[in-house]
């Protein structure tokens, strides 16, 4: 069913409630792939949640990949049976390897104490609950889309995969290819959202909202929760706090939500704190011990596959947040082996590999980066004001978050005076200085070679200082928690508390007060964030005057599925908005983005479509493309420019077109002039 019938039958839009079984199989998408092989690699519990979501990207943009060289088609049950394939055999290897060593190692040091289960749960909750109610604001409802430039591409990309089964990285991009061969973009967003709509049959629309809230309220949070427990250890106050903290920052997972949008990059940002405690684990470093060599050796590696399938701008994030481990594990095999007495032959060696991996980084920065055209964005602010924004996480000119911002510096002055786990307070430092780079950096060669693999995009880089800034302020608060129990401890024995009952049951539980404090936190967070949401909320909203589809271009896109047979095609301009009629009307259209290559015949009718009647070469390039109807928008483009297509700006007299629709300004046209 085309999604141009956006309403339910009684003309009403969906409601939020209607879309929780679409939530519940986004979860089920997101968890069960990658569970199977977290499971099959022996991860329980909190570890074995925390990086299911980041296997099953790497599960599904790998399964799209594969699928075309074994002749399958795109569907969930294909995908289903290829990570049940996998799993088990990675369960055979598994238990043929470690069944006579005790069981092998699991990831249950990431466990909490039993008696404080109840911290990390309602950790999670809260935080869930608070993003999902943020996102749910900016959306408006559950058909909301984003009117901004990459939406063209995100939305058509999904209806794309649908219509043809193209899912794989490899060749999704010949849907704006025109006649030259396709080329790499990661896909595995858009694998997921097509997956999702294939098993729940939900518009595009719906299903794009519902996987996004789905990242953002529990992938995001969990990753941040993983990380925060590698960091800090044992702390069930720390790891609940980086559950709710998760909510607490306007860029992200917010921003990338709102600017762009930018779906991929966000797809991999929100496994980027799972990935890197993934990466600690590899190395041995923070409280990840107790994994069997093949599960610590491969999680890593699939993790950022994960990632990178997601997004390059994802893996190379994690590249550099990933060098203090590295040099710290270097470090650390140097001072073992000294104080052991043993040979320098092997820390010479490794050192040598080491060299030999900062040569390969080089070679992938210089490579794995768009071209310099485009990265085009420019510097927005001053030094001063950049290091300003990190201090108070308030990048991008976003509202201060004074008390996460004052509790994040309290967890770097913790990790500062902790040398076990200082790599983090490195890895903090390279989020800083790459954001000042970009933001506020005068030398262009610098900064290029520098933030150039991000298209030296502010916003890209003020959507990671999240990621570091989580586990930090999350050590602030279990710091702050344990003050007030030691001060709770002294006002316990008051003698005038005796006979008060709300004090006793306020300061006689250990659980309760730390909770008050982190539902404190968790108000004082929703203040900062409530302009953000309104700006983002303004940009999923078809108004008159919406930049991509307003109010009457989408009523006239909402009647194309019952005016233009299945098999026709729509000539259209994709920058004001036309080539929307692909996504949700389900319409093949003659562009489904701005940034396409054209065939000659598509650059005749893009030029010359509106003198069918008089231009002899129009009517071949016509049944050609097979087009028989067009949309004309205007003039109005999405940035505001004029990037021609002057033959899709049709009079309502124009002979060889039949007007068959019109909302305002927005027409839509019958070509009869070709027969």
């Amino acid at each position: 069913m085309a999604d141009s019938l956006r309403r339910n039958s009684s003309g009403d839009f969906m409601s939020w409630y209607s879309t929780l079984p679409y939530v519940l199989a986004s979860l089920g998408l997101l968890f069960i792939p990658g569970g199977m092989l977290a499971f099959a690699l022996g991860l329980r519990s909190f570890a074995f949640i925390s990086v299911a979501p980041l296997f099953s990207v790497a599960l599904v943009g790998g399964t799209a990949i594969l699928l075309p060289f074994l002749g399958l088609g795109w569907s969930p049950l294909n995908v289903a049976l290829t990570s049940a394939v996998l799993s088990a055999v990675t369960f055979g290897v598994v238990y043929l390897i470690y069944r006579n060593r005790g069981g092998g190692g699991t990831w249950r040091a990431a466990l909490p104490p039993a008696r404080l289960y109840a911290i990390p749960a309602i950790g999670l909750l809260a935080g869930a609950l608070a993003i999902g109610f943020q996102l749910r604001a900016a959306f408006g409802s559950p058909e909301g889309f984003s009117q901004t430039f990459d939406n063209i591409f995100h939305l058509n990309a999904v209806r794309y995969i649908l219509d043809t089964g193209q899912a794989s990285s490899l060749t999704m991009s010949s849907m704006t290819s025109g006649d030259a061969p396709p080329y790499f973009y990661p896909a595995a967003w858009h694998d997921l959202a097509s997956l999702l709509i294939q098993i729940t049959g939900a518009p595009v629309t719906v299903g794009v909202n519902v996987l996004n809230i789905s990242v953002a309220a529990v992938v995001w949070p969990l990753g941040n929760m993983l990380l925060t427990r590698v960091v800090a250890g044992a702390n069930p106050y720390a790891v609940g706090a980086a559950g709710i903290l998760s909510a607490g920052f306007a860029a992200f997972p917010l921003l990338l939500l709102d600017f762009g949008v930018l779906y991929p990059n966000f797809l991999s940002v929100s496994m980027l704190p799972a990935g890197l405690a993934c990466v600690a684990a590899f190395f041995g470093i923070g409280d990840s011990q107790g994994l069997h060599g093949l599960s610590r050796y491969t999680l890593a590696p699939i993790a950022a596959f994960g990632i990178a399938i997601a997004h390059p701008n994802g893996l190379m994030s994690l590249i550099a947040f990933s060098a203090p481990l590295l040099l710290t594990s270097y470090v650390r095999l140097c001072v073992r082996r000294h104080r052991e007495g043993l040979p320098a032959r092997m820390s010479v060696l490794f050192g040598t590999g080491l060299l030999l991996v900062v040569a390969l980084v080089a070679v992938m920065w210089r490579f794995i980066r768009p071209p310099s055209e485009a990265a085009f964005w420019p510097t927005v602010q001053t030094v001063g004001q950049a290091i300003g924004e990190v201090v108070t996480n308030s990048g991008m000119q976003h509202p201060t978050a004074w008390v996460v911002s004052a509790l994040m510096l309290v967890g770097l002055i913790r990790i500062l005076r902790w040398p076990s786990r200082l790599w983090f307070a490195g890895t903090f430092l390279i989020a800083a200085v790459l954001f000042v780079v970009v933001s506020a950096g005068t030398d262009k060669f610098l900064r290029n070679a520098i933030t150039g693999v991000w298209y030296n995009d502010s916003y890209r880089l003020a959507a990671l200082m999240p990621v570091v800034a989580v586990p930090l302020a999350a050590l602030g608060t279990a710091w702050l928690i344990r003050k007030v129990q030691a001060l709770n401890s002294s006002w316990k024995s008051k003698p005038f508390l005796d006979r008060m009952a709300w004090p006793q049951a306020l300061f006689g539980s250990k659980a309760v007060l730390p909770l008050i404090l982190l539902g404190i936190i968790l108000l004082t967070q929703s203040i900062p964030m409530q302009s953000s949401i309104a700006v983002a909320r303004s940009h999923y909203t078809a108004s008159p005057n919406a930049p991509l589809v307003s109010a009457d271009e989408l009523k006239i896109i909402d009647e194309v599925d019952q005016l233009v047979p299945k098999d026709a095609t729509i000539a259209v301009s994709p920058w004001n908005g036309g080539a929307m009629a692909f996504a949700f009307a389900d319409r093949n259209t003659t562009s489904k983005h701005t940034l396409t290559t054209y065939t000659p015949d598509e650059l005749l009718l893009n030029d010359s479509l509106r003198d069918a009647a008089s231009n002899p070469a129009v009517c071949p390039a016509v049944r050609h493309l097979g087009v028989k109807f067009a949309l004309d928008f205007g003039t109005k483009e999405v940035h505001g420019e004029d990037h021609g297509f002057k033959g899709l700006l049709i009079p309502d007299s124009a002979p060889g077109f039949q007007l068959v629709a019109r909302e305002g300004e927005a027409k839509l046209f019958k070509l009869t002039a070709c027969g």
